[in-house]
């Protein structure tokens, strides 16, 4: 198992059923350290928040807001509702799974031949040009790749 990050203000803790229903209802599997990762947290704000975007012109750097979670009270805050907003902008083979402190989203890729891999999804690019940057093979990598500083959120600690 990947040594999963610790978040704060997750939502609600999750069943092995509430995922596969989510699973279902989108026609997608998650990969085993995605849906751990889930039942482990439900999303929420991570201890280690930066991370490198490879290619990415301008600001090499990101920073992740807030992972996703299932059935959050905050109805921004969930994977199904980013799925909606955000379908025919972002790329349909990928799953929103983190916001930046900006628009751009960390996602998942569903289907294709890099299935499992994560991805940066630019929401400011100019029509014709590459929205998408691997940031990792998988999500246990890119979790592991993950960065802190002063302004990354403090996990409590009991």
């Amino acid at each position: 198992m990947v040594h999963l990050m610790q978040t704060t203000e997750g939502g609600p803790p999750l069943s092995e059923e509430t995922v596969q229903l989510f699973e279902a209802q989108h026609g997608i599997k998650l990969p085993r350290q995605f849906r751990e990762f889930l039942l482990a947290t439900n999303g929420g704000r991570p201890e280690r928040d930066l991370f490198q975007i490879d290619g990415f012109k301008g600001n090499p750097h990101g920073r992740i807001h807030l992972f996703f979670g299932l059935h959050d009270p905050v109805e921004s805050c969930n994977l199904d509702w980013n799925l909606r907003v955000f379908e025919g902008r972002i790329p349909a083979w990928l799953l929103p799974i983190a916001t930046t402190e900006g628009a751009d989203k960390v996602c998942l890729a569903t289907s294709g031949g890099d299935e499992g891999g994560i991805y940066y999804w630019d929401a400011h690019a100019l029509p014709g040009t590459n929205s998408t940057y691997l940031l990792a093979e998988n999500f246990g990598s890119f979790v592991v790749a993950l960065q802190s500083d002063t302004l990354s959120p403090r996990a409590l600690r009991s």
